[in-house]
């Protein structure tokens, strides 16, 4: 489980320009992508029902909680040792829930998380940002998913 250093660079000043838009604002994107690839997935989420979904605080609750854990593995990105963990524990959080999270959930939320990140650096996304979050969300991704065995 390792990244490249240009990855790890790449990953860290283009979050730190996604981040500086507002962890709301972040997680309200972020969720719209989700639900638009994948309306089901909706049904995965205690706020599933809550009318004006994108403006409820449950869903913006729920969201910040996701987008600061992004932040939190963008910070520790460099010690993957120290991070995977944590990345382990989430995992198996998310498999615990009982709801058949699987691999096809990590891909939809690592294409949702990209798509996120496209859309707040706009012309800043290039294709060596994207390449870089496709490897580390690779890592984090591969990390959770062994935590949830």
């Amino acid at each position: 489980m390792a990244v490249s250093a240009k990855a790890i660079s790449e990953v860290e000043a283009s979050w730190a320009k996604v981040s500086a838009l507002g962890v709301e604002v972040v997680a309200v994107e972020f969720y719209r992508n989700i639900f638009t690839a994948a309306p089901e997935a909706l049904q995965l989420f205690s706020f599933k029902d809550v009318p004006d979904l994108y403006n409820s605080p449950q869903l913006k609750k729920h969201g910040s909680t996701v987008i600061k854990t992004v932040g939190t593995a963008v910070a520790g990105i460099r010690d993957l040792e120290k991070l995977a963990p944590t990345l382990a524990k989430l995992g198996k959080i998310h498999h615990d829930l009982g709801k058949g999270i699987g691999p096809a959930h990590y891909d939809l939320i690592g294409t949702s998380l990209i798509a996120t990140i496209r859309q707040a650096l706009k012309e800043d996304f290039t294709p060596e940002v994207e390449a870089a979050w496709v490897e580390v969300y690779a890592v984090i991704s591969q990390a959770m998913q062994a935590g949830a065995v």
